[in-house]
């Protein structure tokens, strides 16, 4: 009687961590859909792509068409910006060529994907060196650097946000040089599903307006 008594009590022990998983893979799994709550990546895990030195021609040392300077990342704002010192000076570096979604925009909600992309910029960038490489604008109207961002074992952070879904590749004259470069890639992570490409296309934070072009969704409900 006693072994029954303990057979039936580890049945039901069973069956409650059973019900328990359940729960909490469906409740998981519907958090990623709604693209509430994305795995973070470390970059060690994420696939390499590495700058294409052949498409520009850096000319030399400094804050100049073509230049590269060598800086410090001192905090990063979000996933596509932060500050950096260079010749103990400071710098708002916008990454050039990209867009993640909105974490800290006043007056727009944190978008789906943008924690994942701000913590992976945060995690691989700050109180690290890395090399910005310029084209023929160096700055935006606000003043920030526009820069190529390259780690400092080659990897070509801008493109693996793009490729892994992150961000998606936005391209304001003259700065066009690598277009044809992240066309293929953002091809590639849509076709495969990375990051926010999985999410459906009413969840996603960007979409594509009547142009056919990519967008902020914030942008084009208004």
């Amino acid at each position: 009687m006693r072994k029954k008594t303990v057979a039936s009590a580890a049945s039901i022990i069973t069956a409650v961590f059973v019900i328990i998983g359940g729960y909490f893979y469906q409740d998981a799994n519907k958090a990623d859909i709604n693209g509430k709550s994305g795995t973070y990546s470390s970059i060690q895990t994420l696939e390499k792509v590495e700058f294409p030195d052949s498409l520009i021609d850096v000319s030399g040392e400094g804050i100049e068409p073509f230049g590269y300077v060598n800086v410090t990342v001192t905090k990063v704002t979000d996933g596509d910006t932060f500050h950096a010192e260079y010749k103990e000076k400071d710098y708002k570096v916008r990454m050039l060529d990209i867009d993640t979604p909105e974490s800290v925009k006043s007056g727009v909600d944190p978008q789906p994907f943008s924690r994942e992309a701000s913590d992976l910029t945060k995690n691989t960038l700050t109180n690290k060196t890395v090399k910005l490489i310029f084209e023929e604008n160096t700055k935006d109207q606000y003043g920030r650097l526009l820069a190529h961002v390259v780690l400092e074992d080659g990897s070509f952070f801008n493109a693996i946000m793009v490729n892994e879904g992150y961000a998606i590749s936005v391209f304001y004259s003259p700065n066009t040089l690598l277009k044809s470069f992240y066309d293929k890639l953002q091809n590639d992570a849509i076709t495969d599903a990375k990051g926010f490409w999985k999410l459906p296309e009413s969840k996603r934070p960007f979409v594509k307006n009547k142009k056919g072009k990519y967008v902020a969704s914030y942008k084009n409900s208004k």
